[in-house]
């Protein structure tokens, strides 16, 4: 359903030790760590109410004065190291990469309603397509990690430093892109059956 990408800040750090050789023989590497983490909105149970009613007045979720009730929420940060290389020119030495994400879902408190089947299936295909988000944000974060360790050299630093982060930037929104077009592509989660009539 609802989705948010966040650009990081790119905080390039220089090598500037005398041993500048030695690090020049070690490979450059990249490292992208990754956390999800799940929360839930509590969904009272209400008599004379459908699902679909329960849920729109409880998410406080909303986008456009639309309650949608699931979202996803990931935000990538990069940090790289630049080292300046015997020809002058400027290089990434090496890149850590961070995706943290959080999916919030409807957790009913009602014991009726959250072993429902009816709300077991909306669950699981709910949860699926929030997933799918989430790994939109995966894609985007590994591809700024690898990305930006193999971009060619730079005349100097703040040149580097300017061309890293653009690469990411532009991989973010490309990343923003895809999300508003998979839930475009799958009615936000219907066509992966998290409807309710």
């Amino acid at each position: 359903m609802r989705r948010e990408g966040q650009p990081g800040l790119g905080a390039p750090l220089l090598w500037l030790a005398a041993g500048g050789a030695l690090l020049l023989s070690a490979p450059a590497t990249a490292d992208l760590s990754q956390q999800c983490s799940y929360e839930s909105y509590e969904v009272p149970a209400l008599k004379g109410r459908s699902l679909r009613q329960l849920l729109n007045a409880a998410t406080p979720i909303r986008e456009g004065g639309n309650p949608f009730h699931g979202h996803t929420a990931w935000h990538v940060d990069w940090h790289f190291q630049m080292m300046p290389l015997p020809s002058g020119r400027c290089g990434i030495d090496s890149v850590q990469t961070q995706l943290t994400a959080t999916i919030t879902l409807p957790g009913p408190t009602d014991p009726a309603i959250a072993h429902s089947p009816q709300f077991v299936q909306y669950l699981a295909a709910l949860k699926a397509h929030e997933r799918g988000h989430y790994e939109i944000g995966r894609h985007a974060a590994i591809l700024i990690d690898q990305g930006i360790l193999t971009l060619p050299s730079e005349e100097d630093c703040p040149r580097m430093e300017q061309a890293a982060n653009d690469f990411a930037n532009a991989q973010l929104a490309a990343a923003r892109d895809a999300d508003l077009r998979y839930d475009r592509d799958t009615g936000n989660g219907r066509t992966q059956g998290a409807q309710l009539d």
